[in-house]
C-alpha cells in the first residue's frame, strides 16, 4: 500500500496569512491612489520640492497644518506604506515557499512596479519634470494595483478550489478579457494624459472612448458568466464591473462639469468638493483595473487544462 504524498508547504491554509497581507496591501493602495488623486486635483504636487522627506523632516508641521501638505506629504507615506507591505509580502512567499512559482513571481513583480513607480514619482519632483512623468507614475499605480488584484486572487482558497471548466475549451475567453482590462489601463493613461496637461484633445478623448471601455467591459463580462458562470466568484465580480462602471460614467460627467478648465493649479484647493469627485472618479478607475485583473485571472483558472488532459491536435 502506497503512502499518500506529503501535503505541500502551499496546500489550503498556508497562504491565509499572506492573502491577509495582500488584501491590507490592496487598501493602502487604494488610499495611495486616492491621496495622489488629491495631490494632483488640488494642485499640491509641489507642496514640497524635495524627496523622499517633507521639508527635509519626516513629519513637518505644515503637513498636517496645510490642505496641500496634508495632500502631498500623507500621499507619500501611503506609498511607502504600500512599499513595506509589497516587500515583506514578497519575501514571505520566497522564504516560506508559500504560493505557486507564479504566485511568488507576481509578488516580486508588484514590488519591483511599486518600486519604480516610487523612483519615478520621487525624480519627478527633485528633478520637475515634465508632464510624462506625472503621467507614467500614474499608470504605474493602476498596473500595480490590478498586479495585487491577481495575486491576491492566486492566494486564495477560490483559486485552489476552482475546477477547471470543461464545457469550454481551454484558454477560452483569455484574450477577451485581457483586452477589456488593457482598454481600461488605455483608458487611465489618456485621462492622466487630460489632468497632467491639460489637453482638450486627450481630455473628449478620454470621454469618447468611456463608451467604448463600457462595450468591450460588458462583452467581457457577459462571456466571463455566460461560459463560465459556474465557475466560484466570476459571477459577482462581473455584477461589481458593470455597477462601477455605470457609476463611474455618471461620475465621470459630474467630474468634467465641475472641473477647472485651466488644469491643476495650487488653488483648486479651495474647491474641494470639486476636487474631491474628481479624485474619487480616478479611485473607482483603479478599482475598475483591479477588478478587471482579478476577473482575468479567474477567467485563467477557471479554463486551464485539466489535470492530465491530452493536448488536442
Amino acid at each position: 500500500m502506497t503512502s499518500a504524498p506529503a501535503t505541500p508547504p502551499s496546500s489550503l491554509g498556508s497562504c491565509r496569512g499572506p492573502f491577509r497581507l495582500c488584501l491590507a496591501l490592496l487598501v493602502t493602495a487604494a488610499i495611495t491612489v486616492l491621496k495622489g488623486a488629491l495631490t494632483t486635483s488640488t494642485g499640491s504636487g509641489m507642496a514640497y520640492p524635495d524627496w523622499p522627506l517633507s521639508d527635509g523632516q519626516v513629519m513637518p508641521a505644515s503637513s498636517y497644518t496645510t490642505l496641500p501638505g496634508f495632500f502631498e506629504h500623507f500621499h507619500r507615506v501611503a506609498a511607502s506604506a504600500t512599499g513595506l507591505l509589497a516587500l515583506a509580502l514578497a519575501l514571505w512567499l520566497h522564504f516560506g515557499r508559500l504560493g505557486s512559482p507564479r504566485a511568488r513571481a507576481t509578488a516580486w513583480l508588484g514590488g519591483c512596479l511599486v518600486l519604480t513607480q516610487g523612483v519615478v514619482g520621487g525624480l519627478g519632483v527633485l528633478k520637475n519634470l515634465p508632464a510624462v512623468t506625472s503621467v507614467t507614475h500614474g499608470t504605474l499605480a493602476q498596473l500595480t494595483f490590478a498586479t495585487f488584484g491577481w495575486l491576491a486572487y492566486q492566494l486564495s482558497d477560490r483559486h485552489r478550489a476552482t475546477a477547471p471548466v470543461t464545457s469550454v475549451p481551454p484558454g477560452s475567453g483569455r484574450g477577451l478579457a485581457l483586452f477589456a482590462l488593457g482598454m481600461l489601463v488605455a483608458q487611465t493613461i489618456v485621462g492622466a494624459i487630460a489632468r497632467h496637461t491639460n489637453s482638450p484633445h486627450a481630455l473628449w478623448t478620454h470621454v469618447g472612448n468611456a463608451l467604448v471601455v463600457f462595450l468591450v467591459a460588458t462583452i467581457a463580462t457577459a462571456f466571463a458568466v455566460g461560459r463560465l458562470g459556474e465557475a466560484p466568484g466570476i459571477k459577482g465580480l462581473a455584477r461589481a464591473i458593470i455597477g462601477l462602471m455605470i457609476a463611474q460614467i455618471a461620475l465621470g460627467f459630474v467630474a468634467l462639469a465641475v472641473r477647472n478648465p485651466d488644469g491643476k493649479r495650487p488653488e483648486n484647493v479651495e474647491q474641494l468638493g470639486a476636487a474631491t469627485a474628481i479624485s474619487v472618479h480616478v479611485l473607482i478607475g483603479a478599482l475598475l483595473t483591479v477588478l478587471m485583473a482579478t476577473l482575468a485571472a479567474h477567467v485563467f483558472r477557471a479554463t486551464r487544462r485539466p489535470d492530465g488532459a491530452q493536448a488536442v491536435a
